[in-house]
């Protein structure tokens, strides 16, 4: 099973994903300093540059489409900070996934915008999707933070989307156990890593943008679930 990944960012969505099996086929990510990175952690793999340039429809055939949409539509955030523009790629995504024939959409996004979601569903439907909604937080699979997210998740076939979505709860427990028995969110653990600005400096990276990127990112153990759950209708 191999995915299409856009909005990708520096990638952990495909870190999850492999993880569960699901192999890269592709990146799409519009912000170079993000494609470096990906570039970095995925050699070889093609990272095409925007979802709007129809070039992509030439990406690989993929069993899966899994990206965020930017959040200018969505975002609480951005509605805070007045950035929220109404604008929002979601319809690219869906044209694309479907020129790549992807079987599964999983389409990611904060919670607490209910009429986007259901505009998401519509559109999937009238494409002969049907869809189901999952939302959960980093902390369920053992994280020391909130960072609850909704992931839409689509397939033509009702039965085959019945079975991955009620494999998610299993797919929340198997991964938290495996985090857990690697010792992934043991406090020592974390601090090693570098996630603060001052690190960002020391590797050579652009605070901004390394603060930018994982602020946007999921931890890969959210799309790990989500792939483990498509995986177990296999």
């Amino acid at each position: 099973m191999k995915s299409l990944d856009v909005f990708s960012c520096i990638g952990c969505h495909a870190i999850g994903f492999e993880r569960a099996g699901i192999e890269t086929a592709a990146f799409c990510e519009i912000n170079p300093f993000r494609q470096s990175e990906i570039s970095r952690r995925f050699p070889g793999k093609r990272v095409y540059e925007d979802i709007r340039n129809p070039s992509i429809y030439d990406a690989p055939k993929s069993t899966v489409i899994i990206g965020g949409p930017p959040c200018q539509k969505t975002s609480k955030a951005a509605a805070i900070h007045g950035k929220r523009t109404g604008e929002s790629l979601w319809p690219y995504m869906l044209s694309t996934g479907i020129a790549v024939g992807a079987e599964w959409f999983v389409v990611e996004q904060p919670p607490g915008n209910a009429p986007w979601e259901a505009e998401v569903g519509n559109d999937l439907s009238d494409a002969g999707y049907e869809v189901a909604r999952v939302e959960f937080g980093a902390c369920d699979v053992g994280a020391p933070y909130l960072r609850r997210r909704v992931f839409l998740v689509a397939c033509p076939s009702l039965p085959r989307l019945e079975v991955a979505w009620r494999a998610v709860p299993s797919a929340i427990e198997r991964v938290k156990r495996a985090a857990n028995a690697r010792g992934d969110w043991d406090p020592n653990q974390l601090r090693l890593i570098p996630v603060d600005a001052s690190s960002a400096g020391e590797r050579g990276l652009a605070r901004q943008d390394w603060i930018e990127a994982l602020g946007d990112s999921n931890p890969p153990y959210m799309a790990e679930v989500i792939g483990l759950a498509i995986m177990e209708e296999k």
